[in-house]
């Protein structure tokens, strides 16, 4: 039986091939548990929910953690969202959404935004619009019927 003059480069191909197979697997993206989004994609709108059972729950946007918050089984123990400006995760309570601007929105038809600082939230308004509220006027606002 005669061999192929090119096995030994196939079989060379094959080991390298073998040996970069595991990096080359995909990495598993975090996604939004709401509605599937990549959250790498959304650092700046992302909101992040620690649960009485010890779990964070990840979610692209203000609007999918606040229908998460809704459901009845949810017990809240800290939410943060991510600085527009800087993507560092916020205590919701600390920090100043900025509603209906020109930045594009995520998962709902208006732009909600979030800063770490009012100063921050009024500069980003004065150049592209909106009304600054804090989480507790957003809650309300997301249970408004539509």
């Amino acid at each position: 039986m005669r061999r192929s003059k090119l096995w030994p480069v196939s079989f060379s191909v094959l080991i390298v091939v073998a040996w970069f197979l595991p990096g080359l697997a995909k990495e598993v993206r975090e996604e939004c548990q709401i509605c599937g989004m990549w959250i790498d994609q959304h650092m700046s709108t992302r909101h992040v929910i620690s649960t009485a059972d010890g779990s964070n729950v990840s979610f692209c946007s203000f609007t999918c953690a606040a229908r998460f918050v809704k459901l009845p089984e949810v017990k809240v123990k800290r939410m943060q969202v991510g600085d527009y400006q800087t993507v560092e995760l916020v205590d919701v309570k600390k920090a100043f959404y900025l509603v209906g601007s020109d930045a594009p929105p995520v998962m709902s038809q208006i732009s909600i935004i979030a800063f770490y600082s009012r100063e921050a939230a009024e500069n980003f308004r004065k150049l592209h619009g909106g009304i600054i509220m804090n989480f507790d006027e957003m809650m309300v606002y997301e249970l408004q019927p539509e």
